[in-house]
């Protein structure tokens, strides 16, 4: 039995109104998450690594990764 014939037949022993929930789910999932993930370029995304250097912003601040807690949240510095 593959997985669609193994879907039917749990989806036809449900009630109607759990059959209407799940078909909203489905919707959901082929419109919302799944167009989505096509959507996203792969070349744009290891581009965004890549680039990553140039994303940096000069701050000014030498020991900021050293001291990101008093610079983020005023504690002491260490």
């Amino acid at each position: 039995m593959n997985i669609q014939q193994q879907l039917y037949n749990e989806i036809e022993t449900l009630p109607i109104d759990a059959q209407e929930k799940i078909l909203k789910i489905v919707h959901f999932m082929k419109t919302e998450i799944f167009t989505q993930v096509k959507s996203k370029p792969k070349k744009k995304q290891l581009a965004t690594l890549a680039d990553l250097d140039f994303m940096a912003v000069e701050t000014g601040i030498n020991d900021l990764a050293t001291q990101h807690d008093h610079y983020l949240y005023g504690m002491p510095k260490q």
